[in-house]
C-alpha cells in the first residue's frame, strides 16, 4: 500500500507519500507560487521552478519529481486531496468521478478563495493518474455532526435553504486531534474538549464525545478568530459603512477582509506571529494582545455548547509553537478552572488524516 496526499493552497502545493501502516515516506511542497516558486522536499536543497504560476502547474512539477524518485503517480494505490468545502452533500470522503467533480465545481461560490485550487489539482491528477482512485477529503465534513441550531444564521429562513448557513472548516485537523490526543496523553479522549487550531487561518471547535458540536468559523473562512490577514468576526454594519462611505467595491472589500486585515492590519508590520512576538514596537504588542484576548472570548463562547469544559488542546503553527500566545489565552481563561495537566499541544497533521481516509476507501 502506497498513498499520495495532495493539499493545494493559493500559493503552495503540499504533497506527502505514505507507505505500509501509514508510515510517512516523504513530504514536500511547491511553495511561493505567484512570487518565487520553488520545490522543497524534506532533506534536500530547495530548487527554483520559475515557470510555475498556479498550484496545478506545481502539481506537474511535483509529479515529475515523484516519478524521477521512484514514486510514479500512476502506481499509487490511492491519491487523497484536501478539498476545503463539500457543502451539505459531501460529508464523508468520496472517490471522485466525473459526476462528483461536476458537483464539486458547482460549490466554488461557497469558498471562492480556496476551492478552485484544490479542484484544479484534483482534476489534473485525475488526468495524470486516471486509473488510480482519487479521493476527496473535505475540511467541512467533521462539522456535519453539529445540531441544526448551531448551523443557522439569523437571516430569513429561505436563505438557509439556499445554503447560507454555518459550515465550519479545519475539520481534517480536528479529526486528527481526536485520533491523536489519546495516544499523546495516555488517557481517553476528554468528553468536553475545546480545540484551538491557530495558524495563518485560525478557528476553534467544541468537541463533545469526539464530535463537533460548534465552531467559530461559519459560512466562510473569514469568520471567528482574528487571523494572519483575515478579520475574523466583524460588525456587519462596518462592512455596509465601508461600501457606502469609503466607496469600496465588492472586490476591494473582499481583498480588505481576507488579505489586508487581521494581524497584518492591526500591526501594520506582518501577519507572522513569530515576527510580532519578536518585535518591541507598540503596534506589534497591541496586535498580539488583541489576538489573545479575542481568541479567549471566542473560546468562552463555545463552552455553553459543551456544558462545561474538561480539556483544551492547541494545534496549528501558532498553537504548537507560540508558547507566549498559549499562555496569554489561558490566562484570560483561568476562570474556567481547567487544570494545566488537561491542556495539550497536538501537532497538526491533515495529511495523515487524509491518508487514513484514503486507505479506508481503497
Amino acid at each position: 500500500m502506497k498513498l499520495l496526499v495532495l493539499n493545494a493552497g493559493s500559493s503552495s502545493l503540499k504533497f506527502a507519500v505514505f507507505g505500509k501502516d501509514l508510515k510517512l515516506v516523504l513530504k514536500g511542497q511547491v511553495s511561493g507560487i505567484g512570487s518565487k516558486p520553488r520545490l522543497e522536499v524534506d532533506g534536500q536543497p530547495a530548487r527554483e521552478v520559475p515557470h510555475v504560476t498556479t498550484p496545478t502547474e506545481g502539481l506537474l512539477v511535483a509529479a515529475e519529481w515523484l516519478a524521477d524518485n521512484g514514486h510514479e503517480p500512476a502506481r499509487f494505490n490511492g491519491i487523497g486531496h484536501r478539498i476545503v468545502h463539500g457543502g451539505t452533500q459531501y460529508v464523508t470522503p468520496v472517490a471522485v468521478n466525473d459526476a462528483i467533480q461536476h458537483d464539486l465545481e458547482a460549490l466554488r461560490a461557497l469558498a471562492p478563495l480556496h476551492l478552485p485550487f484544490g479542484l484544479g489539482v484534483l482534476r489534473e491528477m485525475r488526468r495524470v493518474a486516471s486509473e488510480v482512485p482519487n479521493i476527496a477529503c473535505f475540511d467541512t465534513a467533521f462539522h456535519a455532526t453539529q445540531p441544526e441550531l448551531a448551523t443557522r444564521l439569523p437571516l430569513p429562513r429561505s436563505y438557509f435553504d439556499k445554503g447560507y448557513r454555518r459550515y465550519g472548516f479545519h475539520g481534517l485537523n480536528y479529526e486528527h486531534v481526536v485520533e491523536a490526543l489519546p495516544g499523546l496523553s495516555g488517557k481517553p479522549l476528554p468528553r468536553r474538549l475545546l480545540a484551538a487550531h491557530l495558524g495563518s487561518g485560525a478557528s476553534m471547535c467544541a468537541i463533545f464525545d469526539g464530535k463537533s458540536v460548534a465552531t467559530t468559523m461559519g459560512f466562510s473562512t473569514a469568520d471567528g478568530l482574528v487571523m494572519g490577514t483575515r478579520t475574523g468576526s466583524i460588525d456587519p454594519g462596518v462592512l455596509v459603512a465601508l461600501m457606502r462611505d469609503e466607496h469600496l467595491s465588492l472586490d476591494q472589500l473582499e481583498d480588505l477582509l481576507y488579505r489586508r486585515s487581521g494581524l497584518l492590519g492591526l500591526s501594520g508590520i506582518s501577519p507572522d506571529m513569530r515576527i510580532l512576538l519578536a518585535s518591541d514596537r507598540t503596534e506589534a504588542i497591541e496586535a498580539v494582545d488583541y489576538y489573545c484576548y479575542s481568541a479567549a472570548r471566542h473560546a468562552a463562547s463555545l463552552v455553553p455548547a459543551l456544558g462545561g469544559l474538561d480539556a483544551i488542546v492547541f494545534t496549528g503553527g501558532v498553537g504548537e509553537n507560540a508558547g507566549p500566545v498559549r499562555a496569554r489565552i489561558l490566562t484570560h481563561l483561568k476562570w474556567l478552572n481547567v487544570p494545566m495537566e488537561q491542556v495539550f499541544v497536538v501537532p497538526a497533521n491533515e495529511e495523515l488524516t487524509i491518508a487514513r481516509n484514503v486507505k479506508a476507501l481503497v
